[in-house]
């Protein structure tokens, strides 16, 4: 339990709680724990969530899939996350899938316990809104990225808003090179090859998920 406690901690749906306010009102939220191995669905199109997710260990990915097995990367999941929020407020079944990454345990948190939360959890329903919101900001972002034209514009895109997230011209963004390649949807090599265009053009530096902008690219 003092585990599970840790990692809610962290999460931002609880972050106005101490940890023994959190402790008391767990129990009372009526949590499904659930643990799946490495490739696993923990949740696919067309299922009714649980609850709202919270992934407690080991790291998950939410994606999109088209009618002929295609796959788009919306966003990956490590521990503290929150995924399916917005369906689980919308009572609808999901539209995506969440797979697991690693093995992964996750807790889903019932709709009813959040929206008409037991005495200790009356802030819940106002930061689950909030959180909502924020993720729909970030799709919208994404938006953003893939509207570009071409594959540099979609990567100067993104690197130039986690730079501005990161408040510095060196970061480390939160996904590998395919994980970067699928949120994106570009081939993989077709983003080795441009990523190493912009390095030999003196626009930025990288090693793996690190990245450095040294100047503003030529358009």
């Amino acid at each position: 339990m003092e585990e599970i406690i840790s990692v809610l901690a962290r999460c931002p749906l609880f972050s106005d709680l101490e940890a023994p306010a959190l402790a008391a009102l767990l129990p009372q939220l009526r949590p499904v724990r659930c643990r799946r191995a490495r490739g696993e669905a923990i949740l696919r199109p067309g299922e009714r969530p649980p609850g709202v997710g919270v992934v407690l260990s080991g790291s998950a990915r939410v994606v999109r899939e088209d009618f002929w097995g295609g796959r788009a990367l919306l966003t990956a999941l490590g521990p503290g996350d929150l995924f399916a929020e917005a369906f689980v407020c919308a009572g609808v079944p999901s539209a995506v899938r969440v797979e697991a990454v690693q093995d992964v345990q996750v807790l889903f948190l019932p709709a009813p316990a959040l929206l008409s939360p037991p005495p200790g959890g009356e802030g819940l329903p106002a930061r689950l809104l909030e959180l909502t919101a924020r993720k729909n900001l970030l799709l919208n972002r994404k938006i953003h990225h893939l509207s570009q034209r071409t594959t540099r514009a979609k990567v100067l895109s993104y690197l130039s808003w986690q730079a501005e997230l990161a408040g510095s011209p060196a970061f480390t963004i939160p996904l590998d090179r395919q994980e970067l390649a699928d949120y994106l949807a570009v081939d993989r090599s077709a983003l080795s090859a441009q990523l190493s265009r912009l390095r030999r053009e003196g626009v930025l530096e990288f090693r793996r998920s690190w990245f450095y902008l040294r100047q503003r690219p030529e358009t």
